[in-house]
């Protein structure tokens, strides 16, 4: 069965607004894929659109979504043995109730527990869009956020959170280190140690990343393992085999994975899944060597296995990109990564092409301007900064972002004044904000900060 088929049939109901037929092929493509964002999205899509009119009451969900109900408590009794089957439990009652907050989040533990990382965080975002005051939801989000990589995303689901609930004390601790974290990605300097290092709080730390990782007990493993290998014994299929992948790597058998993984890719050779499999595989491992030599304070080897971590990432993320060209997260993270090396005008070109969706729109100019700012051309830099900053409002930190980078811009241009300026913005609201504080007093000669003025 090829999932990228399974999508492509799906997407093509949706646009011809025949839900029902999407639902029914978009669900085969989630049991197929688990980990599939795409899949998932365009579910999602047609179960809203469906009801786009007229939303089911709770009287309409509790009838025609009983045996989907059934079906989930039947699959939780198995759960921990089988989380996939409750994944698709609460998937097919999503198609009653899609914006359900509970089975939203069961759907995320579950995938979570299972490793199925962008199921989980799609889950969640899924339950926190429907029901925004809701912090717990917002703080499991936050956490798979940041175990993903996505640090900036991970530390404005904390932001929100903190700003529902400013005595959760968890989630300002998680805001506070993935702000130094997200710091030291953007500023690029090259003697940077790795950005967990600069975490003060490591109990916090610790905490947080206990919560994301969601261990089951070595028994557990086990028995997931053995069952998945009697099920092969009985006939092997590419899909079990990845299971077993899966299974190998939340125990640490990485050459165990691997070959697991070989085999589904044999079985299916055209299935690109597979290979994408093993090459989230290859990610798994490096992370995990990574924190085992930051554990044991040998940090030049963390420091070499991070940069090797990055060039394996990009690779991996191009070859999704050349299969999936038109996905335009995937193209996103690419141009971040590609800006992270140095890859200056490959980071352009992926930007250059996700600025053309609202989602990422101010995001992208923000970071073509870093971009062309890179190559000096400071005119470009700033035409790109000031549509960026096109329908923003308030002090967000995207706000502050784009008026720091500005600021820098305008400074590299000859013009102190407009510079101070843009760096006045930042510090009336957020004195903290980077060094914009030190950025001033050097603009205006090496003025203290009593006296600095913001008048240009």
């Amino acid at each position: 069965m090829n999932i990228a088929k399974l999508i492509e049939k799906g997407e093509d109901a949706l646009k011809k607004k025949s839900f029902d037929y999407a639902i029914e092929i978009l669900l085969q493509a989630v049991s197929f894929a688990p980990n599939s964002r795409e899949a998932r999205e365009l579910l999602r899509k047609a179960e809203l659109k469906k009801y786009e009119h007229s939303y089911p009451g709770k009287g309409v969900v509790a009838v025609f979504g009983f045996p989907a109900r059934l079906g989930m408590f039947v699959a939780g009794l198995g759960k921990k043995g089988n989380p996939e089957a409750y994944m698709m439990a609460c998937e097919k009652f999503l198609t009653k109730d899609p914006k359900n907050r509970a089975v939203n989040i069961a759907l995320g533990d579950a995938a979570a527990s299972a490793g199925h990382l962008q199921a989980a965080i799609f889950a969640y975002e899924t339950a926190a869009e429907h029901h925004a005051a809701d912090t717990s939801v917002l703080k499991k989000l936050g956490n798979l956020l940041w175990k993903a990589g996505e640090i900036r995303k991970a530390h404005e689901v904390f932001d929100r959170a903190v700003k529902l609930n400013p005595h959760d004390q968890d989630a300002v601790k998680a805001r506070k280190n993935l702000a130094a974290e997200a710091s030291l990605k953007e500023t690029g300097f090259e003697t940077a140690r790795s950005s967990r290092d600069l975490v003060k709080d490591k109990d916090a730390l610790g905490k947080i990343e206990q919560d994301a990782r969601l261990h089951r007990t070595d028994e557990d493993l086990e028995t997931r393992k053995r069952d998945i290998e009697a099920r092969l014994a009985k006939g092997e299929t590419a899909e079990l085999f990845l299971e077993l992948a899966q299974a190998c790597k939340k125990m640490k058998r990485w050459d165990d994975a691997f070959a697991a993984a070989d085999k589904a890719i044999a079985k299916e050779p055209q299935n690109l899944v597979y290979q994408f499999a093993k090459g989230d595989l290859e990610i798994d491992r490096l992370e995990e060597r990574r924190m085992d030599l930051l554990r044991d304070g040998k940090k030049e080897e963390a420091k070499r296995t991070e940069a090797e971590l990055l060039t394996v990432r990009t690779t991996h993320l191009r070859e999704r990109v050349r299969a999936y060209p038109t996905d335009l997260n995937l193209r996103f993270k690419l141009g971040d990564l590609l800006f992270e090396q140095g890859q200056v005008d490959g980071a352009i070109t992926e930007f250059q092409q996700t600025v053309r969706d609202p989602k990422f729109r101010s995001e992208s100019h923000l970071r073509l301007g870093r971009s062309f700012k890179a190559k000096g051309q400071h005119d470009l830099a700033l035409r790109q900064l000031e549509q960026a900053m096109e329908g923003q409002s308030g002090m967000s930190e995207r706000v502050k972002e784009i008026l720091y980078e500005k600021g820098d811009t305008l400074e590299r241009m000859g013009r102190p004044a407009d510079a101070k300026a843009e760096f006045g913005r930042i510090y009336e609201f957020d004195i903290g904000f980077k060094d914009v504080g030190e950025r001033l007093r050097k603009l205006e000669g090496g003025e203290s900060r009593s006296t600095l003025s913001l008048e240009s």
